[in-house]
């Protein structure tokens, strides 16, 4: 099977234009510094899927979602906002990842 390459330094770039820092990158995962969001590569190698921490406020994900689609866009990328996430810590030490989609369209 082959693989699409992952865009990475682009993700970077488009992070580093907020003033983030990828913390991260795991398979199709890449955490940002402050776990604020994290972006989720797709299928469609242009497309990154966008999910908020569930503590993140509301109107600083309408901001911060706003400003990744701007900094995507220049670089001939789409970000769409697919919803939340929550991070746990499961009881042998390791995390996991709940992952709650947006219902409104």
């Amino acid at each position: 099977m082959n693989k699409q390459p992952r865009a990475l330094g682009i993700v970077r770039e488009i992070v580093a234009d907020l003033g983030h820092e990828v913390s991260y990158p795991y398979d199709d995962l890449v955490f940002v510094d402050h776990n604020a969001y994290l972006l989720q590569f797709t299928a469609s190698p242009e497309t990154l899927d966008l999910y908020f921490n569930i503590e993140f406020p509301d109107e600083d994900a309408e901001k911060a979602a706003a400003e990744l689609a701007a900094a995507a866009e220049k670089r001939e990328m789409r970000i769409e906002r697919k919803g939340h996430y929550e991070l746990a810590e499961k009881p042998d030490d390791n995390l996991e990842i709940k992952f709650f989609r947006r219902t409104e369209a």
